[in-house]
């Protein structure tokens, strides 16, 4: 498409529509609030038993629209920010191996696209992964991080807020353009400590008297350490959380106080978090490996007075990758094909129905692959045990073992009925079939190599065969095989004995084994003829 004024603007003649001042005023400010680690379920808005964000509750009380079924494309802040600071699946963008994780170069982001815009944009981020090194600073004017981990994670938001707030001030006082802030706050984050933690106890339960304090979260979650009273220390446990969840309410309720009504009214909001946080829900703690609600359904709540309408709850799967393509649509830009997201605008301003699409997740934290699709209430979620994994070091081997003993190959779910995905439903045929190839199809846009995979065999019926190849491929890896399906590569030849199953499954191929030169294959011993 052809933009009239990018024409006008490219030529010799300047007109005034060109300016960036003239564009700007009609645009909103946009401020993009990142709680890192905040469980949806344990927010005020979305029904929660305790009083924990009344601020929050009160900013979207005067106005504003809760998200109710948002979900993370990753179970941690990497490759969960790449999603929204892009528009882009991350598992498209980065490998499975943590130490070529970024916003690739020559990938827009977020903050680049606002700066072409016309906006002054500034972020705030007490996360040191999303550092300037990795790509995160990159149309930002105005970037912090702390330098260290170490520091980060005893960063309270009041540092946050203490370099925002004259950011802030000065920007909306100067008005000459709208802004673009980014803020992510870690306090959630363990170790769960913050000014208002007394004698380790948190205000939401001062009467433990156990000896597990919020600093105990990572020697739990890495085996380390053990809980004497689980009941007990887990309900202590999920009290400190939400006192830092209490803490950083307070700090947003000062953000937006500080903000002039003029200036407020002309702002869209957006409160979101990263990823959540596993408080012994599945049998394990924080965040990285699993793909339950937990850690992938999060907060999501826009306030734009005038245009979105106080007081709704939207209904649908909506995904973090739709962030870019709804603040880009805002700010008045154009989509970008590449996106993978979606523009909600027209479905929170009542314009527009929302799309009906899947959310995809994948844990994209080394290991085995695990990945699951999200659509209206039904959710499906894919584990490949048999992926050949050597833990590094001792946590990864705990880790392991842990998701062996507590995950399952194919896990269906109800969220309707299942909200908390306690009971693992057998796995419906039909309805295994409906949801698994979107897993499937989002996979083969990912993954490296070949894949090569059956299915539609019936249970209890088995497929054997072999393939033969121009080239030896390098190596093959499982592709959700089971504990009974066999395969064997030898030279160019690669042979094979698949149990029926209700998902496709079979292997990748790595290298180029060019031409497949033959195909000999079987169904319960009886031979299939070619293009079976």
């Amino acid at each position: 498409m052809i933009s009239l004024r990018s024409l006008l603007c490219a030529s010799t003649l300047v007109f005034a529509a060109c300016t960036g001042q003239e564009a700007a005023a009609k645009r909103p400010n946009i401020l993009l609030i990142v709680v890192d680690t905040l469980r949806w379920d344990h927010l005020t808005p979305y029904g929660y038993g305790r009083d924990t964000t009344p601020e929050i509750a009160r900013w979207i009380a005067g106005g504003g629209m809760v998200v109710e079924e948002a979900y993370s494309q990753a179970p941690w802040t990497l490759p969960s920010v790449v999603s929204f600071l892009t528009g882009r699946n991350p598992g498209e963008l980065l490998s499975s191996e943590v130490a070529s994780f970024g916003i690739p170069e020559g990938v827009p982001a977020l903050a680049e696209r606002m700066e072409r815009l016309g906006y002054t944009t500034g972020a705030f981020v007490a996360n040191p992964t999303l550092h300037a090194g990795a790509g995160f600073a990159r149309g930002f004017q105005t970037f912090y991080v702390p330098p260290a981990v170490v520091e980060s994670l005893h960063l309270h938001g009041d540092e946050i807020n203490r370099r925002a707030l004259p950011w802030l001030a000065a920007v909306a006082h100067r008005g000459d353009r709208p802004f673009f802030l980014y803020l992510h706050y870690i306090d959630p984050h363990d170790p769960y400590d913050n000014p208002d933690v007394v004698d380790g106890r948190s205000p939401f339960f001062p009467g433990y008297e156990g000896p597990v304090r919020g600093d105990w979260v990572h020697g739990i979650y890495t085996g380390a350490l053990a809980l004497a009273d689980p009941r007990n220390d887990v309900a202590h446990l999920n009290a400190l959380y939400d006192s830092e969840v209490r803490y950083v309410d307070r700090l947003i309720g000062a953000l937006l106080a500080s903000l002039p009504p003029e200036v407020l009214a002309d702002t869209l909001i957006v409160l979101t978090s990263d990823h959540g946080e596993e408080l012994y829900d599945h049998g394990g703690w924080k965040h990285g490996q699993t793909l339950y609600e937990e850690q992938i359904h999060v907060p999501l709540l826009f306030r734009w007075d005038g245009r979105i309408p106080p007081g709704g709850r939207l209904q649908g799967t909506v995904r973090l990758v739709d962030l870019m393509p709804t603040l880009v649509a805002a700010a008045g830009g154009e989509p970008d094909p590449a996106w993978d997201g979606v523009d909600l605008l027209p479905a929170l301003t009542g314009t527009g129905p929302l799309p009906r699409r899947p959310a995809f997740a994948r844990h994209l934290s080394g290991g085995p692959l695990r990945a699951a699709a999200i659509l209206g209430k039904e959710k499906l979620i894919l584990f490949n045990p048999r992926e050949p994994f050597q833990p590094t070091d001792a946590l990864w081997e705990h880790l392991w073992k842990q998701d062996l003993e507590r995950l399952e190959r194919i896990e269906l779910y109800d969220l309707a009925r299942d909200p908390r995905e306690r009971s693992g439903q057998a796995p419906d045929a039909a309805r295994v079939r409906h949801m698994a190839p979107l897993i499937h199809g989002h996979l083969d846009e990912q993954l490296p190599g070949l894949r090569i995979f059956a299915e539609g065999v019936a249970a209890g019926s088995r497929l054997a065969g072999s393939l033969v190849f121009e080239r030896p491929p390098e190596r093959w890896a499982p592709y959700f095989l089971g504990p009974d399906d066999r395969v064997e590569l030898s030279g160019s030849r690669v042979r094979f004995d698949l149990a029926g199953d209700v998902i496709a499954k079979g292997f990748r191929l790595a290298g180029d084994p060019g031409r497949l030169l033959s195909v000999e294959a079987s169904l319960d011993g009886r031979p299939l003829p070619a293009g079976r």
